[in-house]
């Protein structure tokens, strides 16, 4: 117990200084990650779902660090993750602006997914970010969203030990930073399947089929009963209102797979919508929602390492002329 202990001296000058979130992550990290970035002026913020993520990439093939390699002057910052969304950018906006950090511009992508009320983060936050930013969840807010209870003697007794012992508070990020995302049977089982051949048959046997989608995507009209698009306007005013640069894309989709689903006029009029309402309020809005071709693509809109790169061009030239 006294070497666990012990462990908290150098955690105590550790400052997180990774290209992107990692795939988990704990209030404490994310706290500690955001002091980290007080005082510059040069951040480009990246927000953001799994797909400018990087789902199933290293942080090395994503477009936000590709884009980091080529913008001089300037240091990119991946702030997304699974389970992002317009209310999940509102939220870690405030909490940035809260801790003392003002980017010199910020870039999301707007995936028409999450405006289905069905989406997992149609109402909520991700769970870390809710903890962190608790008091930057202003009560509008709270009122639209569905909020763990962290009430319980477990919770509470769990953030008490939090504000003394490091290691307990990093215990997450701590094991990712060492272990990678898989512990090591994992890793030995995926060798062995690799060696066997039985990954790549698994992989054929799992390609996506566009019939796992179905219900993925709402063709309903958007409009402000809708909460992710009222949080969006939200979030675009809230950006507008503090002076700083946006620039939104709409998030490459899969038509070739999800054709059945989403090649409608219902589903045009949406992203319209949403184009239309973000550039009236000052967020430039570039359309790729139908600009990559599937073999780009790893599923229904996330995009393969050849497609990031991709991804990473295009913006690339509105990106500099905005850091200008």
């Amino acid at each position: 117990m006294a070497l666990l202990l012990l462990a908290d001296a150098p955690l105590r000058s550790w400052t997180p200084s990774a290209s992107r979130l990692p795939e988990q992550f704990s209030a404490g990290y994310l706290d500690r990650y955001v002091d980290s970035l007080r005082g510059r002026d040069d951040l480009v913020v990246f927000l953001g779902d799994s797909a400018l993520w990087g789902y199933k990439l290293s942080p090395e093939q994503t477009a936000a660090q590709a884009l980091s390699r080529r913008l001089s002057g300037a240091r990119v910052v991946n702030l997304s993750y699974e389970g992002g969304s317009p209310v999940n950018d509102e939220v870690m906006l405030r909490f940035l602006l809260a801790k003392g950090v003002r980017p010199r511009l910020v870039v999301f992508n707007v995936n028409s997914k999450e405006f289905n009320s069905s989406d997992s983060a149609y109402r909520r936050l991700r769970p870390a970010l809710a903890l962190a930013a608790d008091p930057q969840i202003v009560p509008g807010l709270r009122a639209v969203l569905d909020m763990q209870d962290h009430s319980a003697i477990n919770d509470r007794a769990s953030r008490f030990v939090e504000r003394f012992w490091l290691l307990y508070r990093y215990r997450v990020d701590l094991r990712e930073s060492i272990f990678g995302t898989d512990d090591f049977a994992s890793w030995l089982k995926n060798l062995a399947g690799d060696v066997s051949g039985y990954n790549e048959r698994y992989r054929r046997a799992h390609v996506p089929t566009p019939d796992a989608f179905e219900g993925t995507y709402d063709l309903s009209p958007i409009d402000a009963s809708n909460v992710s698009f009222a949080r969006l306007l939200v979030f675009a005013d809230e950006l507008r209102r503090e002076r700083i640069p946006a620039l939104a894309f709409l998030t490459p989709t899969n038509h070739k797979l999800l054709h059945d689903y989403i090649d409608s006029p219902e589903y045009r009029a949406n992203l319209r919508t949403l184009q239309r309402a973000l550039e009236a309020r000052g967020v430039r809005t570039i359309d790729l929602d139908a600009q990559f071709p599937a073999g780009a693509f790893i599923d229904n809109d996330h995009l393969t390492a050849a497609g990031n790169a991709e991804l990473a061009d295009r913006l690339y030239p509105v990106l500099k002329s905005a850091l200008r």
